[in-house]
């Protein structure tokens, strides 16, 4: 008995081994012709991710004020230095750290939309997922080995995606993890690259110290003779102080690589009342991917994973479980590890096991068969979630969740008004009322605000004792809050605030009322 070859040209089949049938021979064709089943499984998590991030419309309450910034810097041909947007710190310094991705968003939404721009910031969710298994796959990682740890992965992420400049960054991670791995002493000079790659990061995003520190790791395994680059880390450390001396390239300069300190102060008034500065609370199941991808590296224990990579997947686990802001570069860090040790792991255990190759008119099958789902599932996210964010759907969630109608009186009849805004709203009362004079008390730039003002901010809205003479001092107009807050149940109309506009969800007060 004689056996078809297999690709290899060994017999695997107890069949004769006669010629290929024709139709055997056309559907090897077809395979060949086709997406790879990783880069099926790609489609579908891409698109998932697309989807996830078009849904939510533009949702972060930074978006507003970073177009505005975007805008300004278009505008006038020069990165602010102080700041332009509030009446409390106004002229004083602010240090913008992300003015490239600021300005790339107000250009997006000129060309394409609002609407373009969040379709655009959704391609780059995907782009991560493909950065990310194009790494692993290049070592040699199986399809399945890719899908558990990139289904939790996506999971984790899809809370953070939204548009933002921190997305632009998640994908430099994955992309600078990949480029790392990739390193050969035979071609060390490679490494120079990382250079002007991190002058345009320091430019798009502050997070290019998260870069900085996966250098740093780097370097210091291949000075311990555990990376590939050992022979030649000297072209390793000439390029990690080269990424040093460029993530002074920017605007701000060396005080740029100190920017990212003022989130670690203790006392910090951010970490203190915004929940993604917040650590993880594992009893809301929002919070459980976190908790099982933490669950998951322990147990992978850096299986078959190079020593830095697992170092930089428990950094990030760390970051994370600091405050809620990193979890995303958490799952960046930690996906090359779970894959490396899934894909171990199967290894061993198929060795154990006689599997016999796939007849290919099966396997053509199958491929389509694979393809037809990974495209239903892509489009079918997209049909049914894209439209919440879009359009009429992201007018709907805009105005769901910000004071569209008391801004709109604002504007039509005190746009140039100093108006102390729930903090989650300033962005949007800058973006609506900044070209016309209006400015804020204080919007999601705390990092730039001094502490007394986030204080005395809390006070007013608490009616703590002397708050009138508080916003008196700061020059306040008017007051837009949830009528929830202290200061609009009672002790503003009893020191004469009047108000111009209400409903469940906002109320305007003014110091003086408008005339009759």
């Amino acid at each position: 008995m004689r056996v078809l070859p297999s690709r290899s040209g060994a017999c695997t089949h107890r069949l004769d081994c006669g010629p290929m049938p024709t139709s055997e021979q056309a559907a090897t064709t077809w395979l060949g012709r086709l997406p790879s089943p990783v880069a099926i499984f790609v489609l579908a998590l891409g698109g998932a991710l697309l989807a996830v991030t078009v849904s939510k419309g533009v949702q972060d309450a930074d978006y507003f004020w970073h177009v505005t910034a975007g805008q300004l810097i278009a505008e006038t041909g020069s990165v602010p230095s102080t700041d332009p947007f509030s009446f409390t710190w106004q002229g004083q310094p602010w240090t913008p750290h992300e003015w490239l991705s600021e300005f790339l968003i107000y250009q997006l939404t000129q060309a394409l939309g609002q609407s373009g721009a969040l379709v655009v910031f959704g391609l780059v969710s995907a782009a991560i997922a493909v950065v990310m298994v194009a790494m692993v796959t290049r070592v040699g990682v199986g399809l399945r080995a890719l899908v558990p740890p990139a289904a939790l992965i996506g999971l984790v992420m899809a809370p953070y995606l939204t548009l933002r400049p921190q997305a632009l960054s998640w994908l430099l991670i994955a992309g600078l993890i990949w480029f790392l791995a990739e390193l050969r002493p035979e071609r060390a000079a490679r490494s120079l690259l990382l250079i002007p790659a991190f002058i345009l990061w320091a430019n798009l995003h502050g997070l290019y110290v998260i870069g900085l520190g996966i250098v740093a790791v780097y370097l210091i395994f291949t000075l311990l003779g555990r990376t590939a680059m050992r022979p030649a880390w000297r072209w390793v450390a000439v390029a990690a102080a080269g990424c040093v001396v460029a993530g002074m390239a920017t605007p701000a300069g060396p005080v740029g690589l100190l920017y990212p300190l003022r989130y670690v102060e203790g006392g910090d008034w951010g970490l203190a009342h915004i929940q993604e500065w917040q650590s993880p609370n594992f009893h809301a199941p929002a919070h459980w991917p976190f908790l099982a991808l933490i669950v998951a590296a322990g147990l992978n224990g850096g299986r078959n994973t190079p020593g830095w990579l697992v170092a930089l997947s428990w950094i990030g686990i760390v970051l994370g479980l600091v405050a809620l802001r990193n979890v995303p570069i958490a799952a960046v860090l930690t996906f090359p590890t779970l894959a490396l040790g899934v894909d171990d792991r199967l290894r061993a255990r198929l060795a154990r096991r006689n599997v016999r190759p796939m007849p290919p008119s099966v396997a053509l099958g199958r491929r389509v068969l694979e393809l037809a789902t990974a495209a239903f599932v892509a489009l079918a996210a997209l049909i049914i979630f894209a439209p919440h964010g879009l359009g009429e759907g992201s007018e709907r969630k805009v105005a769901a969740k910000y004071p569209v109608q008391a801004v709109d009186w604002l504007e039509a009849n005190r746009p140039a008004t100093n108006v102390l805004a729930e903090y989650g709203w300033g962005g949007y009362v800058i973006h609506e009322l900044y070209p016309f004079g209006g400015r804020v008390f204080v919007d999601g730039r705390n990092d730039m605000y001094d502490q007394q003002i986030l204080e005395d901010y809390d006070a007013i809205k608490a009616a703590a004792p002397d708050w009138e003479g508080l916003a008196a001092s700061y020059g306040v107009d008017a007051l837009l809050l949830q009528p929830t807050a202290a200061v609009t149940r009672g002790p503003a109309a009893a020191a004469g605030w009047c108000e111009a506009y209400s409903d469940g969800q906002q109320i305007l007060l003014l110091r003086s009322c408008p005339p009759e």
